[in-house]
């Protein structure tokens, strides 16, 4: 795939530092675009896809856009593309960093990571019960309401070529992201993990230039 910018949004609970380094980074083929939304108040999907969308219009990055998710950024992924779409702007492909992924109907952040590791998920409902955030080392850790909200649905979805990158990292809020691995591996998609001394940067242009289109 040839896109004409790389957009790397971060999820709610905190910006990817390693989606800070793409920008300057000279092996990917294209403008790189990054985006930190920040979710502040309910509906908390709303308030980040709000944000994500000023951000992008302030920037007018290139399109074709790749839009690049991390952690919990990724079942919003196809809600922003949406967005994007409605201001003219052609969405070529999206790419799962150690994220989350859509799935059908309207789940939540909860049931996600229920999914991924349902004893965890489990132990976080408990905590918010007891009316603390949570992950606790988050920049932005959500309430028993974030977590439980539910997430906009992803109609017609996927409908771009899509690909997965573990970078080995461990990212609260997703569960194991060799899950989702799996499960982007499953669905037909490239899925790329980073090597030992690799640089994100160099995986995610070879994981790009996988994509079809």
């Amino acid at each position: 795939m040839q896109p004409g910018a790389v957009v790397v949004v971060s999820g709610p609970l905190g910006p990817w530092a390693a989606g800070r380094r793409l920008v300057e980074h000279e092996s990917l083929p294209c403008p790189v675009v990054v985006a930190e939304p920040v979710a502040d108040r309910k509906p908390y999907a709303v308030a980040w896809l709000a944000t994500a969308a000023r951000e992008l219009l302030a920037a007018a990055p290139p399109a074709p856009l790749l839009l690049v998710a991390h952690g919990t950024a990724g079942p919003l992924l196809p809600a922003l593309a949406r967005a994007q779409r409605a201001a003219g702007r052609r969405v070529g492909g999206y790419v799962f960093a150690d994220a989350t992924l859509p799935r059908t109907g309207s789940p939540s952040h909860l049931d996600l990571l229920r999914a991924a590791d349902g004893p965890a998920a489990d132990a976080v409902h408990t905590t918010l019960h007891d009316g603390v955030s949570w992950p606790p080392g988050a920049a932005h850790p959500g309430d028993h309401d974030f977590w439980t909200e539910r997430l906009p649905p992803a109609p017609d979805w996927p409908d771009a070529p899509c690909g997965y990158l573990r970078t080995g990292a461990d990212v609260p809020g997703i569960g194991p992201a060799d899950f989702w691995a799996r499960s982007a591996a499953a669905r037909g998609w490239p899925a790329r993990t980073v090597a030992d001394g690799e640089d994100v940067a160099d995986a995610l242009a070879g994981l790009i230039a996988a994509l079809p289109g």
